[in-house]
């Protein structure tokens, strides 16, 4: 027998001889060499084909330098594998996995974000972020804010060596180290600070009109003033009489003048008018005095004030406190100035 099985002879001891141990059943069986010594086998580069596979040991190996593993199934066919677990390389081809197996349901960044409901805020830096909508809930802030339309929050505080703000419910506090802080509420340019429903219980107000714009009622326990104290532009009116100086005359007006008919008074006597006024309200007082209108020698003898008051209009009386007839030549036409002042009973 020639000395080999590639040679020309085979040796008698059969030592390269390989044989399957137990011959052929159906079971799995170990490959021998001729010494009986159980051996590995190579399958050349031609194709071998098995119906099943299966390794005692857990590799799957290639001895060339660089060889790759193929798994090619036949047509419609699929690699199926029970349990993987990939510790390098890469994959490439494959049908994007879906949410409910661990993937993103997409190939690109862009759809897996809008699969897995991710806004554009996914894409954003940590330093550079913009939030258009939603809530903010569970965090504290720090730093400095620009461009903040509104914060809706229970609790919003910035604090510093110094100074410090704190937003809790329903108040504003100033905290911080200082023993006194100022709380600034600075608009932009001609802005303003605008609050529909202001209750203040302290404190002053200073450097601006109340009521400039848009006038409403003003109810306080004290006002006290260093300057003026008054009616502003636009609340008075004016008024001129005709007929005698007993024709009533009608002023819709907080305040105001009336100029009365040209002429004279007798000594120790007075002349007396209605102003119908709807500003006027019974229990109010009503203030008058001569403006104008009557020559220099004689103006000290006049008088006027208001001798009766009622709802929507009050009497004005002009008297004479002199013997004679004032003026004594010519007449006088007096401009008398008024102003309601709101009184109550109660």
């Amino acid at each position: 027998m020639p000395t080999s099985l590639t040679g020309s002879t085979v040796a008698s001891t059969y030592d390269q001889l390989l044989h399957i141990n137990d011959g052929p059943t159906a079971t799995l069986k170990s490959v021998y060499s001729g010494t009986g010594v159980e051996t590995a086998l190579k399958v050349s580069t031609a194709a071998a084909g098995v119906g099943n596979l299966e390794f005692s040991g857990n590799a799957i190996s290639t001895t060339d330098t660089n060889g790759n593993l193929s798994l090619t199934p036949n047509g419609t066919g699929a690699v199926a594998i029970a349990k993987v677990a990939i510790t390098g390389g890469s994959i490439t081809g494959i049908t994007p996995l879906a949410i409910a197996e661990g993937g993103t349901n997409a190939s690109t960044a862009s759809g897996a974000r809008t699969s897995l409901g991710l806004g554009t805020i996914a894409t954003q830096n940590a330093n550079n972020v913009a939030i258009t909508g939603g809530a903010i809930s569970g965090v504290s802030f720090s730093g400095s804010f620009t461009g903040v339309a509104s914060i809706d929050c229970g609790t919003y505080t910035t604090d510093d060596t110094d100074a410090g703000l704190t937003i809790t419910s329903n108040s504003i506090t100033a905290d911080g180290d200082d023993t006194n802080i100022d709380i600034d509420v600075t608009p932009k340019g001609t802005g303003s600070v605008v609050m529909t429903k202001v209750d203040i219980g302290g404190g002053e107000i200073d450097g601006t009109v109340i009521g400039a714009n848009t006038p409403a009622a003003v109810t306080a326990t004290d006002v006290l003033a260093t300057g003026s104290v008054g009616y502003t532009t636009g609340a008075g009116g004016t008024v001129t009489q005709i007929t005698s100086r007993t024709t009533g005359v009608t002023l819709d007006a907080i305040c105001g003048q009336i100029t009365m008919v040209a002429g004279t008074l007798s000594g120790h006597e007075a002349d007396s008018f209605t102003l119908t006024n709807s500003e006027i309200a019974a229990t109010d007082v009503v203030v008058v005095n001569i403006q104008s209108g009557l020559q220099a020698g004689t103006r000290k003898y006049y008088c006027v004030n208001v001798v009766e008051v009622g709802a929507g209009s009050c009497r004005i009386s002009v008297g004479n406190i002199d013997n004679g007839t004032v003026p004594a030549t010519g007449t006088d036409t007096p401009v008398i100035s008024f102003a309601v002042i709101k009184a109550v009973t109660a």
